[in-house]
């Protein structure tokens, strides 16, 4: 293997239970009541566009879901600003293994379905940033994952081989993107991440300590 890339929100953030509080907010505001992570969970690793098209279907809301999308963008924004962004447990410590392969030539990268924005936000308040090859936004493609996209401009950009990248992904949506590009993937068990199906991942981890990179680098 070459290359090891992260997705970020769940995985290197904290933050789906900010993005449930947002939306939640949003939605009580057009009087829908009790959204439940239950309700979303099947959008977590995609894009906001994909959600907000099925949700304003589903509550026949007014606004076109372009609105909620700019809504959801701009208080989940200020939100993540005003509290701060909370690391999961593990993944600074990993993040900073993965850093220490690149002297032996091996790339990293995130590949978030988030905006650029924000994921320069995230990188620079966890001390982060300068430790990957490559960042790469989804909301700058056509297609979000579970498409593959985004995982193959990734390898692009590192210049190596998909069957050479390891991803560590902790939604459904992510873990088919990543075996759809032809990747190694991890599945990550995301403390709020809802029930994910992450059968399709070559290995599934609880904590980010149990992931073995020896088994992938030489070191």
């Amino acid at each position: 293997m070459k290359a090891f890339i992260y997705d970020m929100d769940g995985v290197i953030v904290d933050s789906e239970p900010v993005h449930l509080r947002v939306e939640q907010h949003i939605l009580e505001k057009q009087g829908v009541q009790g959204l439940t992570l239950a309700d979303v969970e099947a959008y977590q690793g995609s894009s906001d566009l994909n959600m907000w098209q099925d949700l304003v279907k589903k509550y026949q809301l007014k606004q076109p879901a372009e609105k909620f999308v700019a809504a959801k963008k701009y208080l989940f924004n200020r939100t993540m600003e005003e509290e701060g962004a909370t690391p999961i447990s593990g993944a600074l410590d990993l993040i900073e293994r993965t850093h220490q392969l690149r002297a032996q030539g091996i790339k990293t990268a995130i590949a978030s379905s988030s905006e650029r924005k924000f994921i320069n936000f995230i990188v620079q308040s966890l001390g982060i940033d300068g430790k990957f090859d490559t960042i790469e936004s989804g909301d700058e493609l056509p297609q979000s994952k579970p498409d593959p996209a985004i995982y193959l401009q990734t390898a692009a950009h590192l210049m190596v081989e998909p069957k050479e990248c390891v991803v560590i992904e902790d939604t459904e949506n992510g873990a088919r993107a990543a075996k759809a590009a032809g990747m190694y993937c991890i599945g990550f068990r995301s403390p709020h991440s809802g029930q994910q199906d992450l059968s399709m991942c070559d290995e599934v981890v609880d904590e980010m300590a149990e992931v073995d990179l020896e088994k992938f680098f030489k070191q």
